[in-house]
């Protein structure tokens, strides 16, 4: 078993610290060039290849949607709840609860963990998880509804793309099939990458409370996963993908988005960071619960 841990967190690990090696030591790296090319172009063809090469159920693909859907119903009661205990600003601190990083850190756990078909689960939760963070999310940051940005992220486009030829049934020509397949190879590698430079350039502060509210994001999370889990009867590779996305800390973006609408960018930060940080710490313990 730990052997079997190791070789789940092992890669996440190395390839996050390679970024993050990269980013202590000053060396350029266009984060937010890169973030977009694995986010708009590899991102969309991983998921076309996933759903489309794996012949994921439409049923499955609902399944897993209503499952993160009923997850996110619970983030955001935790959050509320947090936010009015501690007297914090909602604007700020309320989407680090609905927006975990189900794709920099979340999708390489489901893939090494439960291989292609692990994959193809996370990548449905993940598809939620967007298209919630850049609506909701993005609206509670801006003050604003947001819906439009929907319009502008080619992963929507890929999924309905793909879920044509799981209701049909059919297969994507072979070209089509290998260049998505190819392309989507960048993403995994391109977002741990990533998700290593910017940690490196993040600094914390204000630990007290930020720690409170991360510790309760991730026990929180955990929690819920494994308990809609359960209340949902699901088994095997979807129960394992729900409850690790489900345990992520806050998502990287939320930084970008407190930075654009001036919403206490340093706090986020020292969250994204902390969050990362006692996650990393407790992914085996996670990995030991999911893999038993």
């Amino acid at each position: 078993m730990l052997f079997k841990i190791l070789s789940v967190i092992a890669p996440v690990f190395v390839c996050a610290g390679i970024g993050f090696a990269w980013g202590r030591t000053g060396r350029p790296f266009d984060t937010r060039m890169v973030g977009a090319l694995a986010l708009n172009l590899g991102m969309p063809c991983l998921a076309f290849s996933a759903l489309t090469r794996l012949n994921v159920s439409p049923t499955a693909f609902v399944e897993m949607v209503g499952a993160y859907g009923m997850v996110l119903a619970c983030f955001l009661a935790i959050g509320l709840t947090t936010i009015w205990i501690m007297k914090v600003a909602a604007h700020t601190y309320l989407p680090v609860f609905t927006s975990s990083n189900t794709g920099n850190m979340g999708l390489p756990l489901c893939l090494f963990a439960f291989g292609p078909e692990g994959l193809a689960l996370g990548i449905c939760i993940f598809v939620m998880s967007s298209i919630f963070s850049f609506t909701v999310g993005w609206s509670i940051y801006a003050g604003r509804l947001a819906a439009d940005v929907l319009y502008n992220n080619p992963l929507i486009y890929a999924v309905l793309a793909a879920l044509v030829f799981m209701i049909t049934g059919t297969a994507p020509p072979v070209w089509l099939a290998n260049t998505t397949e190819l392309i989507g190879g960048l993403a995994i590698p391109l977002m741990l990458v990533s998700l290593g430079v910017a940690i490196a350039n993040m600094r914390a502060r204000g630990a007290g409370q930020i720690l409170i509210i991360c510790t309760v994001k991730l026990i929180g999370g955990f929690t819920v996963g494994y308990a809609v889990a359960t209340l949902l009867g699901l088994e095997g590779a979807a129960r394992g993908v729900l409850m690790i996305e489900a345990a992520m800390p806050v998502a990287v973006h939320n930084y970008m988005f407190a930075q654009r609408f001036n919403r206490n960018a340093a706090d986020t930060a020292s969250m994204i960071l902390i969050s990362t940080t006692i996650s990393l710490a407790t992914l085996p313990f996670l990995m030991w619960l999911v893999l038993e």
